[in-house]
């Protein structure tokens, strides 16, 4: 009998990946996340399902990545087109088995993936813990002992305060009716453990479900969801009900002004490889 907790070896150190497949008709056939890791990796599918790691029911991608430690593979990546950048690639899922962390594989797969695939990669609705690890690594840097600025973009759904400000984590929170538009940011809020997306140029532009794609969907603000994770470790629920620029309505105008002020440093910073 096959020992469901004994890993997936590869001797050579290469992680296999999975890619999307067409059919005769030229239709695009992506790869069903959590039956691809029950049926190929179950030790992993038990790891995530005991942690409670989030994965979108029916959630599929078009690339489906291997990492490897040790020539073991101990978790793996997922990645989608990004539909604002037809250079990026969306790293939508990382998960690292508990006892193989701490061993920078997060940002040995933002280079090797970018190395790959030839693309830039945008980070979908990152943790808490992954802008720690892009801190330590120097990829990201804190202003303010607060707001990081990202040298990996951040990727998020659009919605408004409101809903992100709603005691509702993204895990249960209900997307159906929204438009599914998205914004770009390198800016995070550790206190709120929110990306923050700025509008460029109107700084009290507050995005609604009135904004259609005819509009310049930068110029509004939004801020991601709570997750789950964050919520649990941070308590980032009651910090955001009790944040005195949120309930004033001078939270976007206030962390423009901070990356404004720190603007020449920030692009310097941006730039130096």
């Amino acid at each position: 009998m096959v020992n469901p907790n004994k890993k997936v070896k590869r001797p050579d150190g290469l992680g296999k990946i999975y890619k999307y497949k067409t059919d005769e008709n030229e239709n695009i056939l992506t790869l069903p996340i959590s039956e691809l890791l029950k049926e190929n990796y179950i030790y992993i599918y038990r790891a995530i399902n005991k942690e409670n790691f989030y994965i979108a029911p029916d959630d599929s991608c078009f690339f489906f990545k291997e990492i490897i430690y040790e020539n073991e593979v101990v978790g793996f990546a997922t990645y989608r087109p990004s539909n604002i950048n037809e250079s990026s690639l969306v790293m939508q899922y990382i998960y690292i088995l508990p006892d193989y962390r701490g061993k920078d594989l997060l940002v040995e797969e933002i280079d090797e993936a970018a190395s790959l695939f030839e693309s830039s990669i945008l980070i979908e609705y990152p943790s808490r813990a992954i802008v720690d690890v892009l801190v330590k690594h120097k990829l990201a840097r804190v202003f303010n002992n607060r707001f990081v600025i990202s040298r990996i973009p951040f990727i998020i759904p659009m919605v408004s305060l409101s809903d992100a400000n709603s005691k509702v984590v993204r895990e249960e929170f209900d997307m159906t009716d929204k438009k599914g538009y998205s914004k770009l940011s390198l800016v995070y809020d550790l206190d709120l453990c929110a990306v923050v997306g700025l509008a460029s140029s109107d700084i009290e532009n507050m995005y609604t479900e009135d904004v259609t794609e005819d509009d310049d969907l930068n110029n509004y603000n939004t801020m991601s969801l709570p997750l789950r994770v964050d919520n649990e470790k941070f308590n980032c629920i009651e910090k955001r009900e009790n944040e005195s620029m949120i309930q004033d309505e001078t939270y976007f105008k206030k962390v423009r002004e901070i990356v404004d002020s720190q603007d020449e440093i920030i692009q310097n910073w941006l730039t130096i490889l």
